[in-house]
C-alpha cells in the first residue's frame, strides 16, 4: 500500500464527510461519534478488493500502536508506555494488532488518523506525535484531523505527515 493510495482514500472519505457534515443534518456532538461516522459511513466505502484498503478488518478504532521513543519529552508526563491507543488505525493486512509473537507492542500500522472534534485547528500534539512516529518509516502516512461542529460554523481540516514532514492544511474546508 502506498502513501498515494492512502491519500486518495482518506481525501475521498474526508470529502464525503465534509459534504455530509456541512449539510447540517447530522446531530452528533462528540469526537467518538464523528470518528464512527467517518469510519463506517465514509472510509469503509473505499474498501474494495483491488484497493489498498481491501478488508474491513484493516480498520481499527481506539487500538494500541507502538509508542514513540520520546513520549515523555513530547507529553511532559512522567511515564512512558510501550504502546498507546490511537483514534483510527489502518493495518497493512486484515486482523492485525500491534502485538508481536512475544506480546510486545512492536507491529506498526501503515496509517494513524488522529482526530479532534469541536476544534478549528489541527492538534499540534497529534502532528508532533505523527512526525516522530513516521520519521524513519517510508511505508507509514499519518493524518491529524480537526472538525468543528456544524452548528458552530462548520470546518474540517487535515494535516498529512510523511517521513517526519508535515503538510499543513493538506485537506481543508470552511
Amino acid at each position: 500500500m502506498t502513501a498515494h493510495e492512502l491519500d486518495s482514500i482518506v481525501a475521498g472519505s474526508l470529502q464525503s464527510l465534509h459534504l455530509e457534515l456541512s449539510s447540517g443534518t447530522w446531530r452528533g456532538r462528540r469526537e467518538r461519534e464523528v470518528i464512527s461516522l467517518f469510519c463506517f459511513g465514509h472510509l469503509l466505502q473505499h474498501c474494495q478488493t483491488s484497493s489498498a484498503l481491501y478488508d474491513p478488518t484493516q480498520l481499527a478504532i481506539e487500538v494500541a500502536v507502538p509508542q514513540i521513543s520520546d513520549q515523555r519529552g513530547l507529553s511532559g508526563k512522567g511515564g512512558n508506555k510501550s504502546q498507546v491507543c490511537k483514534d483510527i488505525v489502518i493495518w497493512p493486512k486484515p486482523r492485525m494488532t500491534c502485538w508481536d509473537a512475544h506480546g510486545d507492542a512492536t507491529v506498526r500500522p501503515i496509517s494513524v488518523i488522529e482526530w479532534k472534534h469541536n476544534e478549528r485547528a489541527v492538534s499540534e500534539y497529534d502532528t508532533n506525535w505523527l512526525r516522530a512516529f513516521s520519521a524513519d518509516h517510508p511505508e507509514f502516512v499519518g493524518y491529524a484531523v480537526s472538525t468543528q461542529h456544524p452548528a458552530k460554523d462548520f470546518a474540517i481540516s487535515c494535516s498529512r505527515v510523511l517521513l517526519g514532514k508535515v503538510a499543513d492544511r493538506w485537506f481543508h474546508f470552511e
